[in-house]
């Protein structure tokens, strides 16, 4: 398969810069998501990894050649790598086997190769069954993975894959999820997904990279980049989380909005800070030690209870397990014990919201 090696990158439209300087290396046979709002950057850097845009300051490196950099620029079908697109871009003219087959019949390939590389590549996509169907017959998934199927065909160095779930229903999408990541992981090859989606990159990432305004904010594992965010922005993009100020002197964390004091920890820097804290890291009870407060809304989701909490003068966001709901009612004094938090330096929250630039 292939690595990818980025030194310098950088692209502007005009006096617009897209993207700054990114220098990193994706491994081989990583599966590595770009993750980002709109406008972020994450489109840009794919679309240079296939060569459809040229860097304008920087190089990219497929597996130590360079492809882009400088005079240099490789075209697009000579770097070995299949794309995957939002939309199918399926013919609905041919079958699934015609489909996939396109590709190996525009070289002139023997009708032995076609057939026996077709088939392969179908079964790992499980659409064997399904060869002789048009895409009119199939559902989104199933032409989804058609076109993933044609672009593995090839057996690219690479492959890319910019918001290929975005138009399918929730829980069509959920199951490609997971498809799409043993399917990586059964060939071995280097995969760079773009989404904006952050359970689709926690669900199939060995490694994000989180974007803003053409600036990494972050780069980990799904675990390091969820539990351990290094700004507000990076903790506010993936999952849930609510913001606090607070004060800490003397070892001792204090929660205005709350009227509460905590034991601050050895890593937690003095003075006024922003407190994060994800709704499933606070604990509910009727009784023991902990914080009081009043049970305002619940909203039953099934699998989980969404509680609001008032304490003093703060409104808290609780997610418990659905069978809760039965062991709570509107109105209830409660007792809540924070399991983890996250503690930022400063006070002025909108301004950490801000990327770093």
């Amino acid at each position: 398969m292939a690595s990818i090696q980025f030194i310098n990158l950088t692209k502007s439209y005009g006096k617009v810069q897209v993207l700054k300087e990114f220098n990193e290396t994706f491994a081989d046979g990583e599966f590595v998501t770009l993750l980002g709002p709109s406008g972020c950057g994450k489109t840009t850097i794919l679309r240079m990894i296939a060569g459809f845009e040229h860097p304008t300051s920087g190089e990219i490196r497929i597996d130590g050649q360079l492809v882009s950099g400088g005079k240099t620029l490789v075209p697009p079908e000579k770097r070995e790598i299949g794309m995957v697109f939002q939309s199918y871009a399926v013919w609905p003219h041919m079958n699934v086997f015609e489909n996939v087959a396109y590709p190996l019949r525009v070289k002139h390939a023997a009708k032995t190769e076609i057939s026996s590389r077709v088939e392969r590549i179908l079964s790992l996509v499980h659409l064997d069954q399904y060869a002789e169907r048009l895409p009119s017959q199939l559902s989104g998934g199933q032409q989804q993975r058609v076109a993933l199927a044609r672009a593995l065909l090839a057996e690219p160095k690479l492959l890319l894959l910019d918001e290929p779930l975005s138009n399918l229903d929730a829980k069509l999408r959920e199951t490609m999820r997971f498809e799409i990541k043993e399917i990586a992981r059964e060939s071995g090859i280097t995969v760079v997904y773009v989404t904006h989606d952050q359970t689709e990159a926690m669900a199939m990432s060995d490694r994000i990279f989180l974007l803003n305004r053409g600036v990494v904010q972050q780069a980990g594992t799904p675990e390091e980049i969820y539990n351990h965010p290094v700004n507000p922005f990076v903790a506010d993009f993936l999952g849930k989380v609510a913001f606090y100020q607070g004060m800490i002197r003397d070892g001792i964390l204090f929660l205005p909005d709350w009227q509460e004091s905590l034991p601050a920890r050895p890593c937690d820097p003095e003075g006024a800070v922003t407190v994060g804290i994800r709704p499933e890291n606070i604990h509910m009870s009727r009784e023991g030690e902990g914080i009081p407060g009043t049970i305002t809304r619940m909203y039953y989701l099934g699998d989980t209870t969404d509680y609001r909490v008032r304490v003093s003068q703060a409104e808290i966001r609780i997610i418990a397990d659905g069978a809760s709901r039965s062991r709570f009612q509107l109105g209830d004094a409660v007792k809540l014990k924070i399991l983890d938090r996250m503690i930022f330096p400063g006070e002025n929250l909108q301004d950490q919201l801000k990327i770093r630039t």
